[in-house]
């Protein structure tokens, strides 16, 4: 286990009665090599310590990650007061493991991959269609998004000095207390 995952993994119970405990940016760099940010909802670790994300195939963040799989994650637990960023290499996963992922999802989130194309223009009469019928198979454009952590930015903000600490992972992970 990497040592900062106590850390995390303890703030995540401590702050899960809150939704927006789940709720982390991801940094990616769009087409133009200018940055992209975007909300997406944490979904969990893998066994390896990766972290878990789902992404629409269609959407703008799937074709950023196909050229250039470098990502940042912030993710903020406001009452704990405490700021992680994780660095690491985004891999998109479409294989069988995907299928537990998706049945653990509600059935109105499962509409929800049925829905027009993430970026394109919205049209009234295509909203007007939407329905929330029962999606018994994973629809192609389900997919996992699999993040290899490499560096880990902790940030507690205590006052009257914030505390700060970084890993990084060179053969194993390598702690340091760093100025905030």
């Amino acid at each position: 286990m990497p040592p900062w995952f106590t850390d995390v993994s303890s703030l995540q119970r401590k702050e899960s009665k809150f939704y927006s405990s789940r709720w982390m940016q991801l940094a990616t760099i769009g087409l133009d090599k200018s940055p992209r940010v975007r909300t997406v909802v944490f979904r969990g670790w893998t066994e390896n310590f990766e972290m878990e994300i789902y992404t629409d195939n269609r959407s703008q963040k799937s074709h950023e990650l196909y050229l250039n799989n470098n990502v940042e994650i912030c993710w903020l637990f406001a009452r704990s007061r405490c700021q992680f960023r994780f660095r690491g290499n985004a891999n998109i996963e479409m294989n069988k493991e995907i299928q537990r992922h998706w049945e653990q999802l509600s059935e109105e989130n499962k509409a929800m991959w049925s829905w027009p194309s993430p970026g394109e223009n919205y049209s009234v009469k295509t909203t007007k269609d939407l329905k929330f019928t029962k999606n018994k198979e994973i629809p192609s454009n389900f997919s996992l998004i699999k993040i290899e952590i490499t560096q880990v930015d902790h940030l507690l903000l205590h006052k009257p000095i914030h505390l700060r600490k970084r890993w990084i992972l060179k053969n194993e992970w390598i702690m340091e207390r760093i100025n905030p």
